[in-house]
């Protein structure tokens, strides 16, 4: 989606509040890294009704899709090479990642990014369970808490970032928002030799009145991959591209390893490569804990006071 007056006024104003561009580049690696959009509609892709046996077929991918979520308690990622490219700028980092359900069944989250040293240049925390979000930018001893709302990081960042957006990235999963019921295959491809994948599209609704989704799907070996998922605005222009690829299992659950994130009509791309990638091991509670970043020797601005 083109950027809004909002947007530009807010990115504005961050030119304004903190010293220089790097600052303020640190806010959208974080966010775009993961901001999978809800999105487009208005499609006149013809769809067709599920039959009881489609209808079972695609329960079936959703369901294995579901299960590998539900198999990650936790995630840690340790070698995460994030490539953003905005215009004509380009930026490379290496980021990483902790992710945990916790025992309430929240989702946490931490990530952090590094500089050409290794040195943590931000830090960026969601706790579910303390309704928290914090960003904190390391050199320029600055930090941003508020309530982790979706509304709130659409309002500071100009982004239709949603939490269930951020773990669909994470794991490769589009309907971990729970939106199935409207989903309709557009096409498949059965092939006539065995073993050789076979390939799903489907569309749905999107979050916002007359956009459209599509997704494609692949099964190979009677594993799903989701593959691609675009999204189109109600007059059928593309506003965000994800593509999943380089899929590889870690302690028996598979995952994808390369993410891809275009938005077309802000010249925005992100390429995420990941090479070393831990599941279900013990992460401490402490590690999404928001407050421990917030010292005296950091100024503290609300996240409120940006969208002001």
């Amino acid at each position: 989606m083109a950027y809004s007056q909002r947007h530009l006024r807010l990115r504005s104003l961050s030119y304004i509040q903190k010293p220089n561009f790097a600052a303020w580049a640190n806010i959208h690696v974080f966010c775009l890294l993961f901001a999978v959009i809800a999105g487009c509609i208005g499609s006149t892709t013809p769809t067709v009704q599920l039959d009881s046996a489609t209808r079972a077929e695609v329960d079936g991918i959703l369901n294995r899709l579901q299960v590998r979520y539900e198999l990650t308690g936790s995630l840690k990622i340790t070698r995460m090479m994030v490539t953003i490219e905005e215009g004509d700028r380009n930026e490379e980092l290496r980021e990483l990642l902790w992710y945990k359900k916790s025992e309430n069944g929240g989702e946490l989250l931490h990530i952090q990014a590094l500089g050409p040293m290794n040195e943590t240049r931000g830090i960026a925390i969601a706790n579910q369970d303390k309704n928290q979000f914090v960003l904190v930018l390391v050199n320029e001893q600055k930090a941003y808490p508020g309530p982790l709302s979706d509304g709130v990081l659409q309002e500071i960042f100009g982004l239709d970032l949603r939490v269930s957006d951020v773990l669909s990235a994470i794991f490769a999963n589009p309907f971990l928002d729970g939106r199935t019921d409207e989903l309709k295959p557009i096409e498949s491809f059965h092939p006539s030799t065995a073993g050789t994948p076979t390939t799903f599209v489907m569309t749905r609704p999107g979050v916002q009145k007359g956009h459209v989704e599509k997704i494609t799907i692949l099964i190979q070996e009677d594993e799903p991959r989701v593959m691609e998922w675009l999204i189109y605005d109600e007059n059928g222009t593309l506003q965000q591209r994800a593509a999943f690829s380089d899929y590889r299992k870690v302690s028996g659950i598979l995952r994808a390893h390369k993410v891809e994130i275009e938005r077309p009509l802000e010249q925005t791309r992100v390429n995420v490569k990941i090479a070393n990638v831990e599941l279900n091991v013990e992460i401490k509670d402490s590690k999404f804990d928001p407050e421990r970043f917030l010292t005296e020797d950091i100024e503290i601005i609300p996240l409120s006071e940006l969208g002001e």
